[in-house]
């Protein structure tokens, strides 16, 4: 991260420059850590050799052994491979000959020895299976515009494509395509694509001033561009809105340069008085009226008007600009979380009140919604600068562009929030906002024959400004705009030369950071060169045409007449008759199963395929092989039926089964599942796609840990694919194959009836690559544009890529990215042989779980080679909270924890792991920054695009809203947790996390100590108790795990007593004390009461609910009460053995415990505390002059979570080490300044 000797050294360089006397300086920048610089040195794996055991035999065959070592037990035995494949996965590590722990070792877990074994066979890949077919040059996809109704559905369409052609010349293209290329990251992957291929023409034709190529050829591309994506209508949608940035009449350095001629038509009497050449002359014309030349007219005929023509109408809005009064009558509409010139309320001011009052009224409107002014200007002044220097005060705006952009520069943790507009972006800024910023002082000052002779030609340079290697052409045209332009354009004036040429020297200073800053995104991309070329590449090569709206209406109710048939078509065995993924149906089992289904069941399917049995298999038989040409399989369908909400989707199958399928709430329902079909069906195309490139050749010889794709060889000789696996070994005397599949577990294959091929990684290296997407912003975007770095020539066409590639969703990445994830927890980065320690280097070795000492290692030392070491502390860290921060925290800590060989805990209050999710309810709308987008976007996947990407056709997002030019994203807090837990399950299924449901844990930051009541304790939870290893009493604290929580035995009809009290669990109260208060004989019924609540239940001798021995101490919300709870010490005893004993759950069930998290960092995510006033609090109580955090700690929701680190390391050295090991390290001390500095 940079810091503030970056700064220091950047403003030397541009002070030495501004003295030609003086020989330049060669200024030493300080070296700025990030990263892809912090990856752990890697060593050389060696071939120990497997441990035989003598004569052992299994079902009479020789099976080789191995030993291994349990770390926490302290015990090694002997088990078989197969069982060694299952225990890999727990805390079970291999062990060599002398008995010594193998860490299991693999390079491909960073990107530099990713490239370096992957990257040939991707170029190869693309070369013989890509490249042999008609690369799509154009994009395709489906024309959305002929579903719409409207005469001129195509008309205007046509109309603009052939305006935008026409005016398009290099100056309208570098501008439109800056506008475009922000919404690149709010699109689905191939409405992406559609606008990545115009910004492609418009830079060939930005970059091509002189003509080198002939203007009809690059208009030619350019209409087929805007042909292809007009015809999309989020896409065509995106082009109209930002066609304001278009120069449809004259640029702004030809109105300068014919000023004289423009005054002439401004002030004729005739242009300038009769409508309707009125309303047009003057806005093509003439100058923004400034505070001198107040446009009162304007002013006075608006409101006339306003009032005359009666609010609400359409010709009222337009004559006036579309501003009423009742607009802005109730200032509490207004969304509070808004900056007012986002929702016109600014201009609405202005146009009631006129440019004083109006600005007063915005004034108090800032003030008392607390509302940063200077930060609102800086953000209107990008989006609409003539206006925003004229209606604000041209001297507040400058001073307050030049205070933005000096506190960029000089903080070292830079914008807070990301916030687009508030981002520095030096081209840009000369380019499109410097020459209106000269035109409104020019208007200011009088316009003279030094503008068209002087001023004229140089916003003219401004505008040709190109991407280049460096920032070299915009330092010689600041230093040109300082010199020579300044002091003429401002009249002389120091209240506005001063915070100009302030501005301009932190241009400068920000032109010698971005180089530094540019290094580092170089370093980035290249190493991810592969996945961003083989991304780009698939998504060119997949086809995106999917069948039109009707067809898919049709398919879909087919699909839900016939879905009740289909399921019911079964073989005596329970097999199903269908095989979805070739199409095809055993057609002579079927009819015997269709003759034992009720006629109301094959109803609806009867009214579409005839009225007999054979008509209806017949049909079915149609119907699959339809649906496996056209790709909407009922696997799709019922994906796409599954993402309504459950009673429309309930509601919607009811009425067509009904035969009402052609009313208004059916066609709704259906449409909308066609929509959602539609993303399912490209998302399938995108899976076949990368699962046939990741089939590589076919292997001769294996290499032992390597993956590959194991294909069966079928009686016809065709091969089905059975999924891709990791060698183990092969068997010399038979053919069997031993591998590993991705669950861990063992599978062996014939030799002779397999087909093993080489598995190449395509969905991993577009994974790396995506990810690379989101470090880039979460480590380079705190002070520059991502569009910043893209006016760099030779990083403008990978970081286009890029962004294009981080939009492409689909469940093969979803899987590769876990998979990723499985395979750096299954591989140590870090740990290291006891063999292989060297003379003089310092190591950790882990003496009790969580807890590692640093030593120096010395020949010869004494080593106890069953423990484990490490070149760097395992980094285990323990969430508390499972509200937004605390999930995503532990989304984005995962890596970092699982690459360092630490572990993941995540200790949640309520019991939403418990029952899906179901107790997230808080509806509060929130609003995420670019920071939380990026990260959301890359773990969540296409759980990220089912909630914030919009569908086809559709304006807004399914649950979420986007506000693209400020970086935003918006949804309620329960839909966000929803889909957080989602993906943390998936975590959590594969063994990558542990969840502690119902864990209420506290921290006191005080006393450094994290605590849990008795009734709170879980399995593996680490616990200091006043008895020592033997299990004896003592003054000292020991640590001691619990390994069992044993429950009460539930209670039969024979064990009631008629009058006793029992604890009873009923789903919605939990556990209820309640007396059993009758039993009736005859009919057995047992009822039960608690007269407190005004319960009772009733129920038969053989359906009694869950009764347990009343307990008074029982948790009200939990399912059963414990008896006992075991404690197994973690120190071994007098005798060499670990002590276990039972204690009574009632004694320590309201006992305050000290829980031994070790060397772990803590992450309290439960949000502001009721009983204090405190928004963020981190612990002062730090061993050392700094401590170990992650970067996913400084994402703080509302500044509400606290973060709490506990001290890792009692050494400086031992902190070198712990940063060296963790990907993203800041200081905790600039994470407790960015916070407050924002409070």
């Amino acid at each position: 991260m940079a810091d503030r000797n970056d700064y220091v050294a950047a403003l030397g360089k541009v002070f030495s420059d501004d003295a030609p006397a003086n020989p330049k300086k060669s200024v030493k920048k300080a070296r700025v850590g990030f990263a892809a610089d912090v990856d752990v040195k890697e060593f050389e794996v060696e071939n120990y050799g497997d441990v035989e055991a003598d004569n052992v035999s299994y079902g009479g065959k020789s099976t080789k052994r191995l030993k291994v070592y349990d770390a926490k037990q302290r015990q090694s035995w002997y088990v078989d491979q197969k069982t060694y494949a299952l225990l890999s996965k727990r805390n079970i590590t291999r062990t060599d000959s002398e008995g010594g722990i193998i860490p299991i070792q693999d390079k491909t877990t960073d990107d530099k020895t990713f490239n370096e074994k992957y990257d040939l066979d991707l170029e190869e890949l693309f070369d013989s299976k890509v490249s042999d077919k008609d690369a799509i040059l154009w994009t395709d996809s489906n024309n959305e515009v002929v579903t719409r109704k409207g005469c001129g559905k195509t008309a205007w369409r046509n109309a603009y494509r052939r305006l935008v052609v026409h005016v398009m010349d290099p100056k309208n293209a570098i501008r439109f395509s800056r506008a475009l290329q922000i919404q690149l990251d709010y699109l689905m992957a191939h409405e992406a694509l559609l606008l990545n291929d115009i910004i492609v023409v418009l830079d060939k034709i930005s970059d091509d001033p002189r003509n080198h190529t002939s203007k009809k050829k690059k208009k030619m591309d350019l209409n087929i561009a805007l042909t292809k994506a007009l015809l999309n209508v989020n896409v065509g949608r995106i082009l109209v809105a930002n066609s304001g940035t278009i120069s449809y009449f004259f640029h702004p350095d030809t109105r300068v340069g014919k000023n004289r001629t423009f005054n002439f038509w401004s002030t004729t009497p005739l242009l300038t008085t009769l409508p309707p050449i009125s309303w047009f002359i003057p806005s093509i014309f003439t100058f923004t009226p400034s505070e001198n030349f107040i446009g009162s007219r304007a002013h006075a005929t608006n409101s006339i008007l306003r009032s005359v023509l009666g609010p609400g109408r359409f010709l009222t809005r337009l004559i006036t600009g579309g501003r009423e009064e009742f607009v802005v009558d109730d200032l509490k509409a207004i969304a509070q979380n808004l900056a007012a010139e986002t929702t016109g309320f600014e201009a609405a001011m202005r146009a009631q009140f006129g440019n004083h009052a109006g600005r007063q009224k915005v004034n108090e409107f800032r003030i008392e919604n607390r509302l940063p002014t200077d930060e609102s200007a800086v953000r209107s002044f990008i989006g609409s600068p003539i206006s925003t220097m004229v209606n604000n005060g041209v001297v507040h705006i400058l001073r307050a562009l030049a205070n933005h952009w000096e506190g960029l520069n000089t903080i070292p943790f830079g914008n807070f929030a990301h916030q687009r507009m508030e981002q520095l972006n030096v081209n840009v800024i000369l380019r499109f906002h410097i020459p209106f910023v000269l035109m409104t002082l020019a208007n200011l000052r009088g316009w003279c024959s030094w503008d068209s002779m002087v001023l004229a030609p140089f916003i003219t340079k401004l505008m040709n400004i190109r991407p280049g290697v460096n920032m070299n052409v915009a330092n010689e045209l600041l230093n040109e705009l300082n010199t020579t332009i300044v002091d003429n354009v401002c009249g002389g004036i120091f209240s506005r030369i001063e915070p100009f040429q302030r501005w301009i020297t932190q241009m400068r200073v920000a032109n010698e950071l971005i180089m530094t800053e540019k290094d580092k995104v170089v370093t980035i991309v290249s190493s991810v060169t592969s996945g961003i070329e083989s991304g780009y590449k698939l998504a060119k090569t997949v086809d995106w045409v999917v069948p039109d709206d009707d067809v898919m209406v049709r398919s879909i109710i087919q699909h839900i007449k016939l879905d009740a048939v289909k399921k019911k078509l079964r073989n005596h065995n329970g097999e199903r008759l269908i095989d979805e993924e070739n199409g095809t149906l055993d057609a002579n089992q079927a009819g015997s199963a269709l003759q034992d289904m009720d006629q109301e069941e094959i109803g609806p399917a009867m009214k579409i395929a005839g009225g007999s049995i054979s008509s209806i298999v017949s049909f079915v038989q149609k119907d699959l092989s339809k649906r496996q040409k056209t790709g909407m399989t009922d696997h799709l369908v019922k994906r796409a039926m599954n993402a309504l909400r459950p009673r429309d989707k309930r509601f919607l199958i009811e009425l067509v089964n009904k035969g009402h399928e052609e009313i208004r709430a059916a066609k709704l329902l259906s449409r909308r599942v066609g929509t959602l079909l539609k993303r399912e069906m490209r998302r399938a195309r995108l899976d076949a796609r990368i699962k046939e490139l990741s089939r590589g050749s076919v292997a001769t010889e294996m290499i032992e840990d390597e993956w590959y794709i194991v294909d069966r060889t079928e009686d016809d000789g065709s091969t089905t694919e059975l999924g891709s696996f990791q060698f183990r070994t092969r068997r010399s005397s038979t053919s069997d194959v031993l591998f590993i599949n991705r669950s861990g577990k063992e599978d062996r294959f014939d030799a002779n009836s397999h087909v093993f091929r080489k598995f190449i990684p395509i969905g991993e290296a577009i994974v790396r690559a995506q990810k690379a997407f989101m470090v880039i912003e979460l480590d380079l975007l705190k002070r520059f544009a991502y569009a910043a770095y893209m006016e760099f020539s030779d990083l403008r066409d990978d970081l286009l890529k890029l962004q294009t590639v981080s939009g492409i969703n689909c469940y093969a990445l979803d899987e590769a990215r876990l998979n990723g994830l499985v395979h750096i927890k299954s591989h140590s980065s870090t740990q290291i042989s006891w063999k292989d320690l060297q003379p003089g280097h310092n190591y950790f070795i882990e003496v009790k779980p969580y807890k590692y000492e640093l030593f120096e290692y010395a020949e010869g030392m004494d080593l106890d080679n069953r423990k484990r070491y490490f070149k760097t502390a395992p980094q285990n860290m323990i969430v508390v909270g499972g509200g937004p921060t605390g999930l995503l925290t532990t989304l984005h800590s995962l890596e970092n924890c699982l690459r360092s060989g630490g572990t993941m805990k995540l200790y949640e209050a309520r019991d939403a792991f418990e029952k899906a999710g179901g107790t997230y309810e808080r509806a509060q709308v929130v609003r995420l920054d670019s920071r939380w987008v990026r990260m959301l976007r890359f773990h969540l996947g296409t759980l990220y695009e089912d909630v914030w990407i919009p569908a086809t056709e559709e304006t807004d997002s399914h649950l979420g809203n986007t506000l693209p030019t400020q970086g935003f994203i918006e949804i309620t807090i329960k839909d966000m947790e929803a889909i957080m837990h989602l993906e943390v399950s998936k975590l959590w299924s594969r063994d990558l996390l542990e969840i502690y449901a119902r864990s209420s844990a506290n921290f006191d930051y005080k006393k450094n100590v994290m605590t849990k009541l008795g009734n709170a304790l879980k399995e593996k939870d680490l616990v200091k108790r006043r008895v020592d290893p033997n299990g004896e009493p003592s003054e000292e604290f020991h640590t001691w795990e619990v390994v069992q929580l044993i429950s009460h035995e539930t209670l039969s009809a024979g064990d009631l007593t008629l009058g006793g009290t029992y604890n009873v669990y009923i789903r919605q109260q939990g556990l209820i004390a309640m007396r059993l208060v009758s039993i009736d004989l005859h009919g057995g019924l047992y009822a039960l009461q608690n007269k407190e609540l005004g319960i009772t239940v009733k129920a038969p001798k053989t359906n009694l609910p869950t009764i347990y021995e009343h307990d008074p101490n029982a948790k009200s919300g939990a399912h059963s009460t414990f008896k006992t709870i075991v404690f197994q010490s973690t120190e071994l005893n007098s005798q060499g053995k670990l002590t276990r004993y039972e204690v009574d759950f009632k004694t320590i069930a309201n006992e305050t415990h000290v829980m031994d998290v070790g060397q772990t960092n803590i992450a309290f995510a439960l949000g502001k505390p009721a009983t204090t006033k405190e928004h963020l609090t981190c612990c002062p109580y730090v061993s050392g002059s700094m401590c170990n955090c992650l970067s996913c700690l400084c994402v703080i929701l509302f500044l509400k979570c606290v973060v709490l680190l506990f001290p890792l390391f009692h050494r400086s050295l031992m902190v070198y080490h712990a940063f060296k090991a963790l990907r993203y390290q800041w200081e905790c001390t600039t994470l407790v300044r960015h916070a407050l500095v924002k409070v």
